[in-house]
């Protein structure tokens, strides 16, 4: 039986790509871009958990990896890919953690300031041991997109191999 979020997270993955690699823009079409960027990773990722919830047969879309465990745990499950997450999560300098801090602070008017050269500085109010606030620039994006596309494309070839 196919998965029906695999094809959601790979469009994701996808978009946010394309809307990374366009003509450099500038003020609030940067902003725009920056953030449709992060919703799609953001939209990635929560498919993703649901993709690996739907291989579990645990019947859930999950919204964190944390929710994902508490019901492997109640089915008396395990599964690596789901305790590297909870790793990720809870790290609280790991690329996940950022990601998710940035994708809450859009949400929270007021939270979010445009910085000096048209970013957005997003601070965890969430996690006080975040080091340094730092703003969502391209290259922040980047570096979560090929970070969860490659942790995406790692768990999907180990499954594979059993």
């Amino acid at each position: 039986m196919s998965n029906p979020y695999t094809g959601t997270v790979t469009s994701a993955l996808r978009k946010s790509e394309l809307l990374l690699a366009g003509q450099p823009a500038q003020g609030l079409q940067a902003a725009a871009l920056r953030e449709a960027a992060l919703m799609q990773l953001w939209r990635a990722y929560l498919a993703y958990l649901a993709e690996l919830s739907f291989q579990l047969q645990l019947g859930l879309e999950p919204q964190s990896a944390a929710e994902l465990q508490q019901r492997l745990q109640a089915s008396a499950k395990a599964s690596g890919e789901v305790a590297e997450l909870i790793a990720l999560e809870e790290d609280s300098c790991s690329w996940l953690t950022q990601l998710q801090a940035c994708w809450r602070l859009l949400w929270r008017p007021g939270k979010g300031n445009a910085g000096a050269q048209g970013g957005v500085d997003l601070i965890s109010t969430g996690n006080r041991a975040a080091a340094n606030p730092e703003s969502l620039n391209d290259d922040r994006l980047r570096a979560w997109h090929l970070a969860l596309q490659e942790l995406v494309q790692r768990h999907r070839a180990h499954t594979e191999e059993w």
